[in-house]
């Protein structure tokens, strides 16, 4: 075979495969994350990097309503239970793919599925679940 043939389709070979590997028309997104207030306090809103932006933002945004409506809400040991969960060191609210309501990890961190966030109302759903979670359950007691 004609060398030239051959470097001919060496090269067409390598630049096929450098277009195709170095197309890649989905932006990479690290990690989510942001803050709500709520109780005197910021919490740190922290999302899983297959979250859409758009969908973080809209989840957040539920969250920051379903905080506020409590913080205005409740007083007494109620609201002592939510100051002690947002004072834990390294507390955050960890949005994870899935559908699974507001629930603590083994680090006592506040999990909640986007899913979850997304096709429920903040006062009427959220809140309510949260406080439960809170309060009721007690789950994130101080040690």
């Amino acid at each position: 075979m004609n060398t030239k043939k051959v470097f001919g389709y060496a090269l067409i070979t390598v630049l096929i495969g450098l277009a195709f590997f170095a197309c890649d028309d989905k932006p990479k997104q690290g990690p989510h994350e942001s803050n709500i207030n709520a109780f005197d306090r910021t919490i740190k809103v922290k999302g899983d990097a297959s979250i859409s932006t758009a969908d973080f933002n809209t989840a957040k945004g539920n969250l920051q309503d379903a905080f506020t409506d409590l913080d205005n809400q409740i007083s007494g040991s109620p609201r002592t239970a939510f100051v002690n969960m947002l004072d834990r060191a390294g507390f955050a609210i960890l949005i994870k793919t899935g559908n699974a309501g507001p629930d603590a990890d083994a680090n006592k961190s506040m999990t909640v599925g986007i899913n979850y966030l997304l096709d429920n109302d903040a006062i009427q759903t959220i809140a309510p679940a949260i406080y439960a979670k809170v309060f009721t359950n007690n789950a994130f007691a101080v040690p």
